[in-house]
């Protein structure tokens, strides 16, 4: 079970990334969003973090305990917030939150895989 949950939790992480990407260009070269390209990256999103809570259950990590889990945590909330920057403002500001979500995403998926917050190890 824990395999098929980290799989599907890697999945859904794939697909917000690139329909973030995706949005942010359409925002960009002045694109119509569609309906469906509203309400799709929310329910991704949803089983992102229904899979992410899940493996964090099973696998019974703390993120008080685990610090590169908390660590993640509080990326996340970051991730957020630049990425509703992203596609919520117009010009350099809206560049901005893009190349700091995909910094933020970066850095998470770095502490996902190895465990250690912050680049030192911990």
């Amino acid at each position: 079970m824990y395999t098929e949950l980290k799989y599907a939790h890697m999945f859904f992480v794939t697909i917000s990334i690139l329909l973030f990407g995706y949005r942010f260009f359409l925002k960009i070269f002045n694109r119509k969003i569609g309906k469906a390209l509203k309400i799709v990256p929310h329910i991704n999103d949803s089983l992102l973090l229904a899979s992410g809570i899940s493996l964090a259950y099973w696998a019974g990590f703390n993120p008080l305990q685990q610090y590169w889990l908390g660590t993640k945590i509080i990326a996340l909330f970051l991730y957020i917030g630049f990425g509703m920057l992203a596609l919520k403002s117009n010009g350099a500001k809206s560049v901005f939150g893009f190349v700091l979500a995909t910094a933020t995403f970066i850095f998470i998926v770095y502490t996902a895989t190895t465990k250690t917050s912050l680049f030192i190890g911990f």
